[in-house]
């Protein structure tokens, strides 16, 4: 392991670091969310705002981690304090300096570290603002620079903070411990890096340095005759004003904001500003010191902070999990989906669960995170899916219809599983579920009645064909010889004609029922057109048993028919086709042969039946 040499100017860097007053202090809402936007922009576990001392880095803010320093001899920082633009490792294990560093072959295993050196205006570096990943990876240029506007932003915050201190010093201390001179202060006031003024009760400028007369465009003798709402963005001055009444009212003793400043040539510029009010001995307000920090820069990076979020965004239907930035807002856009979403890690483990979860398996979608896929589905339905996770795992997209998630609903689901692809590897998928209950009964519903003659309620001859398809397609795999009869009635025309289409339906009701109650439970009945029917009997073996079928079905046809005109007498004609008992033969030809038997049966005295020729 290589431990960092101290830079030549060590001794000047620990001065400023300790000026700031920074060290071992609680931690501040401004650090915080830049390490938190840097962790969410960059992808990785560990951001860390850190400052390197004599012994040790320790971290202001930190994100990923739970120790609040480390010894400077194992930081990666310590080794940034040398670089100009950005330290960046992409496999600690294969660098010489790192790969037997402790925090590399230990806890936290830093596989990737990227810091930027946090930098004063003469070139002290007091630390770095880093990114720490446990896998090797590297950054795209845009999230390079995206990384870099962030560290300039901490650096102001820390220099903010040094000009804070020093204005107070020079302003205040002078009447409180009397250990600085006009002299000091003035050269503060006039030299330091950010706008400082003097503003008396109505708001008129008093005193002004010339960085705020370089952020706002106005030469100083313009600036004093000036008050500060003058150049303050309409929008902006009322919380400015806001601010003032709680310093003059005692409710507060100094204040921050953001706001516009309107420059001399009508351009608008972005500054924080920092306010206190200072008394007289009596206690009554005597005027205002402000510190002005240009933040263009910030609110550029903020702008393009935005803009990353915005792409991110609009990749939602190709990537849940860049839905959001907030796994909140993640959480109530799923729970009011109708549909069922999941992410689910490698192991089979739940990451995330929808307010759906509740609904279907009555459970609270909070308590699944972490459990096992198959400690909350039945183990029946768990087999049946298991498949479909194996093959989302190896990066295949998965569709399973017809699922039932819980038997007493007994709603009809379809799933798609999406693998969750990063980096190139799958680490786990998503499971997005649909209810399609409502449209499978709608489906089942169309094709019954696309399938069933809507006078006698048989199977039609869409039905008829589909049914022979399946029959002799099994015959082909497994051999089930069966028998098809061609029926056509015998005297149903006369019927029809002498009493009318109503009596004709009516009989042909009648062959309908009659029909179904001769033929076996398995067989098939159905109504080709008009008076030909058409019967499907399995498991005839030979002709004599589809001779006595027949015979049979003769038999219950002759049988009178009692309509509401009174009895009558029909007959039918039938002819009989017996499956090949290798199959091989397509629907529409069987049909045809039995058709042509029935025709033969017909030349031959009718009310009989023949069997096709060759069998």
């Amino acid at each position: 392991m290589l431990i960092a040499p101290h830079p030549t100017n060590e001794e000047a860097r620990l001065r400023l670091l300790r000026s700031l007053g920074v060290l071992d202090t609680p931690p501040e809402e401004d650090f915080d969310r830049i390490t938190r936007v840097c962790a969410e922009l960059l992808q990785v576990p560990i951001t860390l705002v850190s400052l390197v001392d004599e012994n040790r880095q320790w971290f202001k803010s930190k994100i990923g981690l739970k120790v609040c320093e480390t010894s400077r001899d194992v930081a990666f920082c310590a080794h940034a304090l040398h670089v100009q633009d950005i330290l960046l490792i992409k496999d600690a294990t294969q660098d010489p300096r790192f790969s037997d560093n402790p925090l590399v072959v230990g806890s936290p295993h830093i596989r990737f570290y990227a810091g930027v050196p946090l930098r004063s205006d003469d070139g002290l570096v007091l630390g770095t603002l880093c990114a720490i990943d446990t896998r090797p990876r590297d950054l795209t240029a845009k999230a390079l620079a995206a990384f870099k506007d962030l560290a300039r932003v901490v650096e102001r915050d820390l220099l903010h903070r040094s000009a804070a201190l020093d204005m107070r010093a020079a302003w205040e201390g002078d009447r409180q411990a009397k250990v600085l001179s006009e002299a000091r202060f003035a050269l503060v006031f006039q030299q330091t890096p950010s706008g400082k003024a003097i503003v008396d009760l109505q708001g008129r400028f008093n005193a002004v340095n010339p960085k705020l007369c370089a952020i706002t465009g106005y030469s100083e003798d313009e600036l004093l005759k000036l008050t500060f709402a003058a150049i303050t963005h309409p929008d902006d001055l009322e919380k400015d004003l806001l601010h003032v009444a709680d310093l003059l009212f005692g409710r507060n003793t100094t204040y921050a904001m953001e706001k516009r400043y309107i420059r001399r040539d009508g351009s608008l510029v972005w500054v924080e500003i920092n306010v206190s009010l200072v008394r007289t001995e009596q206690g009554e307000p005597d005027h205002f010191i402000a510190v002005i920090l240009d933040i263009t820069d910030r609110k550029r990076g903020e702008e393009v902070l935005h803009n990353y979020q915005e792409e991110l965004e609009s990749k939602v239907v190709e990537r849940t999990r860049e839905l959001t930035a907030s796994r909140e807002t993640l959480q109530a856009i799923a729970d009011n989906m109708p549909i069922l979403i999941a992410h689910v890690d490698r192991d089979l483990r739940y990451l995330f669960n929808n307010g759906v979860y509740r609904q279907v398996f009555g459970i609270d979608p909070a308590t699944l995170r972490g459990k096992y896929v198959k400690e909350v589905l039945d183990p029946e339905l768990f087999s049946e899916l298991l498949p479909n996770f194996q093959r989302a795992l190896a990066g295949e997209r998965v569709v399973h219809d017809g699922l039932i998630y819980n038997l007493e609903q007994g709603r009809i689901w379809t799933a798609t599983y999406v693998p969750d692809v990063r980096n190139g590897e799958v680490v786990g998928f998503y499971v997005m579920s649909q209810d399609v209950t409502d449209r499978t009964r709608v489906e089942r519903n169309l094709r019954d009645k696309a399938m069933l003659d809507p006078l006698t309620e048989l199977p039609n001859r869409r039905a008829l064909h589909e049914h022979l398809e399946h029959a002799i397609g099994n015959a082909v795999r497994s051999p089930e010889p069966f028998a098809l009869f061609f029926l056509d009635l015998d005297g149903f025309k006369a019927v029809n004609d002498q009493h009318g289409h109503d009596a004709g339906d009516e009989l042909l009701k009648q062959v309908a029922t009659r029909l179904e109650q001769t033929v076996r439970k398995g067989d098939f009945v159905c109504r080709l057109a008009g008076d030909e029917f058409v019967v499907v009997a399995h498991g005839v073996p030979n002709p004599e048993i589809a001779g006595r079928i027949a015979e049979n079905l003769c038999e219950a046809i002759a049988t009178p028919f009692a309509l509401s005109l009174g009895a009558v007498k029909i007959g039918t004609s039938l002819g009989i086709a017996l499956s090949p008992p290798t199959g091989g033969v397509a629907a529409a030809s069987l049909l045809t042969q039995a058709d042509n038997a029935m025709y033969e049966a017909k030349r031959r005295g009718r009310n009989g039946y023949r069997f096709a020729s060759g069998d």
